[in-house]
């Protein structure tokens, strides 16, 4: 490499500026389109996937959605992720929130899956609860009686008006109850409550930090698996056929750890051609 490259190369890699635009690049672009570049498929997500691929079509599938907006980016895409594969099978789904962000965030999801939403019908394909206050009580209510604990859904229609609320009532109607928490309590909750008296299947999806204190339920099968964070999502993802989230944040870590590795190679260049350039003098 002669004097000249070295010293272009010096130029163009020693600003800071140039280093910070291409890295809110490399951030942002997935983001707004989504490359999905290829990520190992876990055994542990694959066990999750082929377990619900194993559901029989047109099954009933209950589910927890216990989070706050701030933790969607980890936990959404994995929901999403499930609701399709579900979907697709025309399983049948009972959304309910423990929490009182739960609308907030079921309202988002909704919105983030629509081209998913849009081909079911509300009240028939699924419905949502919205917020039942009352934490363990309540979980353990839902699962002798949905009838017997709300009178109307998130949206006030009453629950005897609603198609799918007429086939399933009971926490053994389900075959599978997902939950979607943001806190460790939620799954305690329904251990205790949905499988330890109606051996009810569960399915976890956890953030990332959180996910090591509800492994023992897993690990004592009293839970069929795990789904965590994003890197369990962009893996789902690819398996389901959708790219979303999970994928877009793996491709950003992807460009951005790439750059970083393009910037520290450059730096080594000029690092030794100044080196050459001062021995030469």
């Amino acid at each position: 490499m002669n004097m000249d490259t070295l010293a272009l190369v010096d130029k163009v890699f020693g600003s800071k500026i140039l280093l910070y635009i291409l890295l809110i690049a490399a951030l942002i672009y997935p983001f707004a389109s989504p490359l999905g570049i290829p990520v190992s498929i876990s055994s542990r997500t694959m066990q999750v996937y082929n377990y619900v691929k194993s559901l029989k079509p047109g099954c009933y599938v209950y589910m927890e959605i216990y989070y706050e907006v701030a933790a969607r980016g980890e936990l959404e895409p994995n929901v999403v992720a499930l609701v399709k594969q579900l979907f697709d099978k025309d399983c049948k789904i009972v959304f309910v929130s423990l929490i009182g962000t739960g609308p907030i965030v079921f309202s988002l999801l909704r919105s983030t899956a629509a081209d998913l939403f849009n081909t079911k019908k509300y009240g028939v394909d699924y419905v949502y609860l919205g917020y039942v206050s009352g934490q363990e009580a309540a979980a353990a209510s839902l699962a002798k009686s949905i009838k017997g604990t709300v009178s109307v859904d998130n949206y006030g229609n009453r629950i005897e008006t609603l198609p799918l609320l007429r086939e399933v009532d009971k926490a053994t109607d389900f075959s599978l109850a997902i939950i979607a928490s943001s806190g460790t309590d939620t799954f305690n909750w329904y251990v205790r409550q949905w499988y330890t008296p109606y051996n009810v299947s569960l399915l976890f999806v956890a953030l990332s930090v959180i996910a090591p204190s509800v492994e023992p339920f897993v690990g004592a099968k009293q839970a069929i698996g795990m789904l965590v964070g994003q890197r369990s999502a962009a893996e789902y993802e690819l398996l389901v056929g959708r790219k979303g989230l999970g994928l877009a944040s793996m491709d950003s870590q992807s460009l951005t750890h790439a750059l970083i590795l393009v910037f520290i190679a450059a730096g080594n260049v000029v690092y030794w051609g100044k080196r050459l350039r001062t021995k030469k003098k």
